[in-house]
C-alpha cells in the first residue's frame, strides 16, 4: 500500500497538499474481524500561539461516505492542517478487504457493522474524549450510530453533508426511484454484467451531472476523475448492495436523540440528498447541536467547498469545552 501522493494545490483550494502514512490497523469485532488500512495525516502548520487557549489540539477520525475512500478526505485534510487526521477506508471499499467472521465467511455489511468498526478504529488509535469524530454522507450515518451509542467517547461530532431525512420522500424520491432500480438490475444481473454497470463510467457520468453546483471546469474535471479512480474500488458486489442498502435505509435522524455530545452539521445549501425542511427537523432533535449552511454547494462540499468547511470545523472545536 503507498502513501497518498503529493501534488499541486488545486485553484478553488486553500492548502497545499498533505501526505498520508498509510497504517495497517487489525480491528477485533463481534465475532468477527477485519484488517483496516487508514492513513495518518501530521499537523504541517502551526495553530498559532493564541488557538485554543494552550489545550492540546484534538485529533480527527474522518469517516468517507458510500462508495468513497480516504481519497475522498482528503481536500478536507488539507485544509486541517495544524491537525493530525486519521482517515480509514470502510471495510469493503479502497484498500480495506470486507468483513469475514471467524470461520471466514461473509457479514452483512449494516450500520451496526460499521459502528463497531468505528468504536474499534478508536480504540486501536488511541482516540479518546478530547478529540474528534467527523463523518461525510453515509459517513455521518455511520459516526451517529457509533457516537449514538458512546456519546461520552468524544468531544464532539461533525457531520459534512448528514443525510438528514429519507431520500424515498418528497423531491428526493424520483432520484432515488431511479438509484435503487440501478443497484436492485445490479443485483438481477450475472457477476460480470452486474461490475461493469455498477462501475460504468457513462453511470458516473449521469450522477455528476445531478450533483453538480456551480462547478467550474477544474473543479468539474478533478470531481470526475476522483469518481472514476476511487468509485469502483468495492470488494465484491454483495458487500457494496449491503453497505448501499444500508446508507439508503438510514438517517441521521434515526440517532438523533442519542446524541448527547455537541454536533455540528455542515450541509450544502443546495444539497441533493436532504431538504431544508429535513435538516431543521434533525437540528431541533439535537440537544446539543448546531448548524452551519455552506452556500453555492451541494452533496459533496468535500470536494466543493474544503476551505469553508473546515473553517466551520475550526470554530466548532474551538467552541468545544
Amino acid at each position: 500500500m503507498n502513501a497518498t501522493t503529493s501534488g499541486p494545490q488545486l485553484p478553488w483550494t486553500e492548502d497545499p497538499h498533505r501526505t498520508g502514512e498509510p497504517m495497517q490497523v487489525q480491528l477485533p469485532l463481534p465475532g468477527a474481524s477485519c484488517r483496516a488500512a487508514v492513513w495518518r495525516y501530521r499537523p504541517t502548520r502551526s495553530p498559532g500561539a493564541a488557538a485554543h487557549s494552550g489545550r492540546r489540539l484534538p485529533r480527527l477520525l474522518m469517516i468517507h461516505g458510500f462508495r468513497g475512500d480516504h481519497h475522498g478526505m482528503q481536500l478536507v485534510v488539507d485544509a486541517l492542517a495544524e491537525f493530525e487526521v486519521f482517515v480509514p477506508d470502510l471495510p469493503g471499499f479502497g484498500a480495506t478487504p470486507a468483513v469475514v467472521d471467524a470461520a471466514g465467511r461473509p457479514v452483512e455489511h449494516s450500520v451496526q457493522l460499521y459502528a463497531q468498526v468505528v468504536a474499534a478504529l478508536a480504540d486501536a488509535l488511541e482516540l479518546g474524549e478530547e478529540d474528534v469524530l467527523t463523518g461525510h454522507s453515509f459517513g455521518t450515518i455511520i459516526t451517529s450510530a457509533h457516537a449514538a451509542q458512546s456519546p461520552s467517547r468524544w468531544a464532539g461530532l461533525v457531520l459534512s453533508a448528514p443525510i438528514s431525512n429519507s431520500v424515498f420522500s418528497g423531491t428526493q424520491l424520483p432520484g432515488a426511484a431511479v438509484v435503487e432500480l440501478y443497484y436492485q438490475l445490479s443485483r438481477l444481473l450475472p457477476a460480470r454484467a452486474a461490475d461493469a454497470l455498477l462501475r460504468s463510467q457513462t453511470v458516473m457520468e449521469v450522477t455528476n451531472l445531478t450533483m453538480g453546483v456551480e462547478w467550474d471546469a477544474p473543479l468539474a474535471a478533478f470531481v470526475r476523475d476522483q469518481h472514476r479512480r476511487y468509485f469502483g474500488g468495492y470488494a465484491d458486489r454483495a458487500t457494496l448492495l449491503q453497505a448501499y442498502r444500508a446508507s439508503s435505509r438510514h438517517t441521521v435522524a434515526d440517532y438523533a436523540e442519542g446524541l448527547q455530545l455537541p454536533v455540528l452539521l455542515l450541509p450544502g445549501a443546495k444539497d441533493q440528498l436532504s431538504s431544508p425542511q429535513g435538516r431543521r427537523r434533525l437540528l431541533a432533535r439535537l440537544p446539543q447541536g448546531r448548524m452551519e449552511t455552506l452556500r453555492g454547494t451541494g452533496h459533496l462540499v468535500h470536494y466543493e467547498k474544503p476551505a469553508q468547511l473546515a473553517r466551520a470545523v475550526r470554530r466548532f472545536i474551538a467552541q468545544l469545552g
